[in-house]
């Protein structure tokens, strides 16, 4: 019997799902456009979203497709052909040729020339080769829909053969009803190129969070754990004089990066796990602890203008700063027009060091630009985050154990929205 299966999805949808509803789930979760979701959800017929998997893992994107409202089965099969197929958010590359489940026997990087190989990724480049060959050969197996081109028509529209390309043809004869015309075969997704930073819509500063929170429901318990296990670390070391607290600015990035990588497990179809509170100690921990170090001389500098400009206003006369609190006001303002652009340059760099192995002043300076140029959805975030926040103190405190962990995540997917287009 085979070991490798695929997914289908029959046509319909679950007993009481919304279409549109479903049709934007779908779109958001797969990466395309609610056109090319639309155009697979109606038209009835059976369609390949995943293939060569093993069980649980098909087994896992026929829960997630249920889970959206489309019925969805589990079929075995032999050792195919290279195909194209739909992805689960982050899993792979939409549209991008897969290699059968037999491997293949590449063992120096196409890209780099890195003999570091493992599980069809180069250590060293970062790039998954089986994709990168795909990429190179720029070619779509006859018989299978490229579900990533722009809709040319419905799925219920004639495919009848024909020799030009701009009717969507290919030079085997193949009629592709999705495919625009000379379309190239690219990735929405591709872990080893960074496409930007964007800008984006004001609106994605509430998606962002929405999407930490599907991040949380995956698995509320090991996020719960995670964010409890800092807890407690960072009150113990706080304990200690000044070497606490230095410690804890020193080590928060690559706990953060920690929590990234667990997000990025979770878009490739694993799940989050306590342990990745710590994996960000195996990804390039020296640039991370080195964020954190120029984020506290950052912090330093920007308290002492603080304290230099209150002595400045203030003057010999310190009797009048009782009577008068006023004075405080612009020592005040000057620290936080210095301490907002040191967080816009943290933000992101965990994320970049550890996920795309850029260094510590790269990361800051590409995540003050990408702050820079989200400006109105970073408001609409932080303005949202902190009434979360404030919510998730009552009662006691709790409801922080599904805020903390949501806002945690919205880093990662804020980063993802950003930064790859």
């Amino acid at each position: 019997m085979s070991d490798q299966y695929k997914v289908v999805f029959t046509g319909s949808l679950v007993d009481g799902s919304e279409p549109e509803s479903v049709i934007s789930v779908f779109a958001e979760k797969f990466r395309c456009s609610e056109d090319k979701a639309r155009a697979l959800i109606t038209s009835g017929k059976e369609s390949v979203i995943k293939s060569d998997l093993d069980k649980a893992k098909a087994e896992k994107y026929q829960a997630a497709l249920i889970g959206i409202g489309l019925n969805a089965e589990v079929v075995a099969l032999e050792p195919v052909k290279p195909r194209v197929t739909f992805e689960l958010e982050g899993d792979e590359p939409v549209g991008v040729i897969e290699q059968t489940s037999s491997g293949s026997a590449v063992k120096t990087c196409p890209k780099c020339g890195s003999t570091e190989i493992a599980d069809d990724r180069c250590l060293s480049c970062k790039v998954i080769i089986s994709k990168y060959l795909a990429l190179q050969s720029n070619a779509v197996a006859p018989g299978v829909v490229d579900y990533t081109a722009a809709p040319k028509s419905s799925p219920a529209e004639d495919n009848s053969a024909n020799s030009d390309t701009d009717n969507g043809t290919n030079s085997s004869g193949y009629t592709n009803p999705y495919q625009a015309p000379e379309a190239e075969l690219t990735p929405d997704y591709d872990d080893s190129e960074l496409s930007g930073p964007s800008s984006v819509p004001m609106g994605n500063g509430w998606r962002w969070l929405a999407s930490g929170f599907n991040h949380f429901k995956q698995n509320p318990v090991a996020w719960i754990v995670a964010i409890i296990v800092w807890v407690i670390l960072s009150t113990i070391l706080s304990i200690i004089p000044v070497i606490g607290s230095v410690g804890i600015t020193l080590l928060s990035p690559v706990i953060t990066a920690g929590f990234m990588l667990g997000c990025q497990a979770q878009e490739e179809g694993d799940d989050f796990r306590v342990g990745h509170l710590f994996s960000g100690f195996s990804n390039n921990v020296g640039q991370l602890i080195l964020v954190g170090l120029l984020y506290l001389v950052a912090i330093f500098v920007a308290m002492m203008l603080v304290i230099g400009g209150f002595f400045l206003t203030v003057g010999s006369d310190m009797g009048s700063f009782g009577q008068d609190m006023s004075v405080m006001v612009l020592p005040m303002l000057i620290g936080l027009l210095l301490i907002v652009p040191v967080v816009m340059a943290y933000w992101f760099a965990p994320a970049l060091v550890a996920l795309n192995g850029l260094s510590a002043i790269t990361a800051m300076k590409m995540s003050f630009s990408a702050c820079l140029k989200n400006m109105l959805p970073g408001l609409l975030y932080s303005i949202i985050a902190i009434i979360l926040f404030t919510l998730g103190m009552i009662p006691i405190g709790l409801g922080l154990l599904v805020v903390i962990p949501m806002i945690a995540a919205s880093m990662y997917t804020s980063y993802r929205d950003i930064f790859y287009q």
